[in-house]
């Protein structure tokens, strides 16, 4: 009889009610801990996100964390606890101290908070996403390929290709206004495939290309990948997850590998990334590493300068004047489009203004980098901030705010201007916006994007009047954000001169 006392409804009942209670202490004491006790207490934030990492992932999931934490900074203020681990920057001081300080450094966060999962091929981490130590050594190795001597030797490549994309155009505008945001997007893919693999991709000519369907397809599936990262549920999320959320990668890093191995075998002189890298042979790299560092130049350097560009044309035809100044001077610069070169356009200042204040209000990459703070803990902005926390600095919130700019929500490229010392910009913090990041570890295309962009932006106001179809669409806001900006549409109506 006490054996089956034991199986009794009245007791299983009780014991579902004690664990109940248990689960709910429990929990109310972790919330108790984290609003009243824990080292990030007083940092200004949402309760909810402060107690949980739900929130975070939601947006995310939902393609609107960008802009969410944008809207938390403009209620919170510089800095804002956006998690119960994670802390938000937005000033140019917290970007040096995050950054760019190397002893201790602030180790890059590869947990899923905020960044790409981290990818590997043959058990190795890819530059963006290696430990310090490697990512010194690969940085080394594709130095070379960046220098400003390799840049002049690629002028040939971003000539022929800025070329076919105006000559392109030139046939399309005659059918009606052009998506433009498709246009620079393979214009900037020729550039890197033939920069990477030896050989453009012919997307100009052909857009049916599989690699581009195959990218825009990874990129939606990233913020699954964070979330399963992040809870430790990637071996489960790999098993069960459906075919379409591994293909894509799986497909990527085929069609890399194999364009790799072409460049490789391709027996002819070029001065193009791969010749560089391949002529270091002080850093030897292997052909896995070749090709995961080969996935990075073409998905962080094709897509990075098309969305700059796709912004930089938005926000000129949504400010007339400021297109009609700056087409005045490309006009008044050259004579002939044949003169339009990476040295020309570089002695073009507000040309350069455009771009950056274009990537001030939408960065190609609006979020965060975290990185931890490390072990002993260190002062960022003017506050102690203990070891084992995750901060970063918020590129998207840190371009809106009011605290960095004067008159934040509008495009005014002459507040990049030199001469703008004794004018209303003059307090503008301009190193709080950092689209290339900042460090040891910061883009090391910058030179190259800033020349491919520069000479592409002036050959299209060279060649056409331009004109939005829908003047009254607000581009930027309908796009979703999936670490980078969704590609949507943008109707421009192209005149030739």
């Amino acid at each position: 009889m006490q054996r089956l006392f034991l199986f009794q409804p009245s007791t299983w009942l009780l014991a579902v009610i004690v664990a109940a209670i248990g689960t709910l202490c429990s929990f109310l004491y972790r919330v108790a801990h984290l609003l009243f006790y824990h080292p990030l207490r007083s940092y200004p934030g949402p309760k909810l996100w402060a107690i949980s990492r739900v929130p975070w992932h939601y947006y995310n999931i939902r393609g609107d964390l960008a802009r969410k934490i944008l809207d938390l900074h403009e209620t919170y203020g510089p800095t804002v606890r956006i998690a119960p681990d994670e802390l938000s920057y937005t000033s140019s001081q917290a970007w040096r101290k995050i950054y760019g300080q190397s002893k201790p450094e602030f180790m890059k966060c590869t947990d899923g908070r905020g960044i790409a999962p981290v990818i590997k091929q043959a058990h190795l981490r890819g530059i963006i996403a290696a430990e310090s130590e490697k990512h010194r050594r690969l940085r080394r190795a594709i130095a070379p390929a960046f220098s400003d001597r390799a840049l002049s030797e690629q002028e040939a490549y971003l000539q022929e290709h800025s070329d076919n994309l105006v000559n392109h155009l030139r046939k399309a505008c005659n059918e009606g206004a052009v998506d433009i945001v498709k246009w620079l997007s393979l214009a900037t893919f020729d550039i890197m495939s033939d920069l990477a693999f030896g050989k453009p991709e012919g997307c100009l000519d052909n857009a049916d290309q599989p690699w581009l369907s195959v990218m825009g397809a990874r990129a939606k599936t990233i913020r699954w990948h964070q979330l399963t990262i992040y809870y430790g549920l990637d071996g489960l999320a790999t098993r069960f997850a459906p075919k379409s959320f591994t293909k894509s990668r799986q497909d990527h890093m085929r069609l890399t590998a194999a364009k790799v191995q072409q460049r490789i075998k391709l027996n002819v002189e070029r001065k193009d990334f791969m010749s560089y890298i391949l002529q270091n042979t002080a850093e030897p790299l292997s052909n896995a590493e070749l090709t995961i560092m080969a996935s990075a130049f073409i998905v962080a350097g094709s897509g990075t300068s098309a969305r700059a560009l796709s912004a930089t044309v938005y926000f000129l035809c949504a400010n007339s004047d400021v297109l009609f100044k700056v087409t005045s001077q490309i006009r008044s610069a050259f004579d002939d489009q044949k003169a339009i070169t990476i040295r020309s356009t570089a002695r073009l200042p507000y040309l350069q203004a455009c771009i950056d204040e274009a990537m001030r209000l939408h960065p190609p990459n609006p979020s965060t980098i975290p990185r931890w703070v490390p072990d002993h803990g260190e002062e960022i902005d003017g506050k102690w901030v203990p070891g084992g926390i995750a901060v970063g600095c918020h590129q998207l919130a840190s371009g809106h705010a009011e605290w960095n700019f004067e008159r934040p929500k509008e495009y005014i490229p002459e507040r990049w201007l030199d001469n703008n010392l004794k004018t209303e910009f003059a307090g503008d913090d301009k190193s709080s916006v950092q689209p290339f990041s900042f460090g040891p570890r910061s883009c090391i295309g910058r030179s190259l994007a800033y020349a491919e962009m520069r000479l592409i932006l002036a050959k299209l106001l060279f060649v056409f009047d331009l004109q939005m179809d829908e003047p009254e669409l607000n581009w930027t806001e309908r796009q979703k954000n999936y670490l980078t900006w969704e590609q949507i549409p943008l109707m421009i109506r192209l005149d030739p001169r």
